[in-house]
């Protein structure tokens, strides 16, 4: 019953941010965005095999189409966009969240990611962040493992966790 409660929390996202847009549809990739990054934790911290990246948040979705808290951008093979963030004083928990749209790879190809960006969150201090990483191995405890950090060649969905991160930048 996941898929289809899914699918009408999308349609209503992409309503919505038609609605606060002049009728411009919703990308693909900030409709994922959304939903994924506000997902409500279930099982182990981060993305798992199990649950996935959490149960469906639609109205904290919401709210980042009602305060426009999202970036867009293009960076070419080989070169880093930096974006600036500001994390406000008492925030508990800042989640990060690249997501693009892959085109399709060959049929055949052992690989299916065409492009592969990496994303690294680096606080004032000098403190650096990788993403959430997860073990494919197809074997029953590594499936139960938490998520560890690290570059991610395999998914065009990469998030950053800061837990009780510093007022700044």
């Amino acid at each position: 019953a996941a898929a289809p409660g899914v699918v009408g929390c999308l349609a209503q996202l992409s309503q919505a941010f038609q609605t606060f847009h002049n009728g411009q549809p919703a990308p693909a990739a900030l409709l994922k965005a959304a939903l994924l990054n506000t997902a409500n934790e279930l099982g182990n911290p981060g993305p798992d095999f199990k649950f996935g990246w959490g149960l469906v948040n639609a109205g904290q979705a919401l709210q980042i189409f009602e305060r426009q808290q999202w970036v867009t951008g293009t960076v070419d093979q080989g070169e880093e966009t930096v974006h600036t963030l500001q994390i406000p004083s008492n925030t508990l928990s800042a989640r990060l969240m690249i997501v693009w749209a892959d085109p399709s790879a060959e049929a055949g190809t052992q690989r299916a990611l065409l492009n592969d960006l990496d994303l690294r969150a680096t606080t004032e201090d000098g403190m650096s962040y990788l993403p959430w990483k997860l073990d494919p191995t197809p074997d029953e405890a590594t499936l139960d493992t938490p998520a560890g950090k690290g570059r991610d060649s395999r998914n065009n969905v990469e998030q950053v966790v800061l837990e009780n991160p510093a007022a700044g930048t």
